[in-house]
C-alpha cells in the first residue's frame, strides 16, 4: 500500500467504525445489535450514564472496542413511544451521545487496528479522538502519534505527536511497487 493510501486507509478506518446517521454511535459500519461484557456495570439514571468497569468489551458485527473502561452517555429522549405516548425512559435508552474509553483503548476490525490510552467519540461535534500512545495499524503499516483526531463529516485525519516529538510511521509497499534487486539497479 502507497504511503498515501496507507493514510487515507488509516483515518477511513477508524472513520468508518463510528460513522452513522447523527445520534446514533455504531462500532461497525453495518450497524446491528451491539453486544457487551464487563466485570461491572453502573447507571446513574439522573445523569443518563452507563459506566462499563473491568475488562470492557463492546462487540457488533466485525468491529470490537475493548478498554478498562467505557462511559456512555445518553440523550434525555429517543423520540416517541410506539403508542404515542412520551419516550421510554431507563437503563441506556435513549440515543448514545458521547462515549468515553479509558485504559488501554483497541479498536479492532478484521484488517485494521487502532489504539490509545483513551478515546472520544462526541456525535454533537461529529469527531473521535484517540490519545495517548496512538497507534494506527493496517496490514504491516502503522502510524504512531499522541493524538488522532477524525472529523467524520469531512472525512480529515490529524495525528499530531506529543510534545517535543514527531508523527512516526512505517510503509510498507505492496508487491507491485517493488524496487529492483541491488544488482540490478541503475546507475
Amino acid at each position: 500500500m502507497r504511503p498515501v493510501s496507507f493514510f487515507v486507509a488509516a483515518g477511513a478506518f477508524v472513520l468508518a467504525a463510528f460513522a452513522a446517521a447523527p445520534a446514533h454511535a455504531q462500532l461497525s459500519e453495518g450497524g446491528g445489535p451491539v453486544s457487551y461484557s464487563a466485570n461491572n456495570l453502573e447507571y446513574f439514571d439522573s445523569e443518563r450514564r452507563l459506566v462499563l468497569v473491568g475488562d470492557v468489551d463492546i462487540v457488533q458485527n466485525d468491529a470490537r472496542l475493548r478498554a478498562d473502561r467505557i462511559t456512555l452517555f445518553f440523550s434525555g429522549s429517543s423520540g416517541a413511544s410506539s403508542n404515542g405516548g412520551p419516550s421510554q425512559q431507563g437503563l441506556a435508552s435513549g440515543d448514545i451521545e458521547r462515549m468515553i474509553a479509558e485504559g488501554e483503548v483497541y479498536y479492532i476490525r478484521p484488517s485494521q487496528d487502532a489504539r490509545g490510552d483513551r478515546a472520544e467519540y462526541n456525535v454533537a461535534q461529529d469527531s473521535v479522538t484517540f490519545t495517548g500512545n496512538v497507534i494506527v495499524m493496517s496490514d504491516e503499516n502503522v502510524i504512531r502519534g499522541n493524538t488522532l483526531v477524525l472529523q467524520i463529516g469531512s472525512r480529515r485525519t490529524t495525528i499530531r505527536p506529543g510534545a517535543g516529538q514527531r508523527v512516526r510511521g512505517v510503509f510498507v509497499p505492496s508487491e507491485g511497487g517493488q524496487q529492483p534487486a541491488q544488482g540490478n539497479r541503475p546507475q
